[in-house]
């Protein structure tokens, strides 16, 4: 009986210390960006160094065009498919809809053009 009672308490006392609400308010905002109107996306990059950046949507609307710089965000919703340039393409780290994208296999020299929702 008496291992039995430490037991429960120990459970008990990591669940208080990981607040519910404070895990649902981070992904909340991205799902309210990205979920109310169908057919829309979302583009954010994180910059770790100076960047030229422009993100136009599918219907040729410019987003974003201008530097950045390091320390810097963006997050910008639209039409998918987004065309994203970046003018030091390993100064960003750019995501869709939350998810990670690798900007690599579409840098040429420092610069990179991707298209993201297609």
């Amino acid at each position: 009986a008496a291992p039995a009672t430490p037991a429960p308490n120990v459970p008990a006392t990591p669940a208080p210390t990981v607040t519910a609400p404070v895990v649902p308010a981070t992904p909340a905002p991205t799902a309210q960006a990205s979920a109310p109107v169908a057919g829309q996306g979302q583009v954010s990059v994180q910059f770790v160094a100076d960047c030229w950046t422009q993100v136009t949507d599918a219907s040729g609307k410019t987003l974003f065009s201008g530097l950045k710089r390091k320390g810097d965000s963006l997050s910008v919703a639209g039409k998918p498919p987004f065309a994203v340039r970046l003018g030091y393409a390993r100064g960003a780290q750019v995501s869709y809809n939350g998810q990670a994208v690798d900007v690599a296999p579409f840098t040429s020299g420092e610069t990179a053009r991707l298209k993201l929702g297609q």
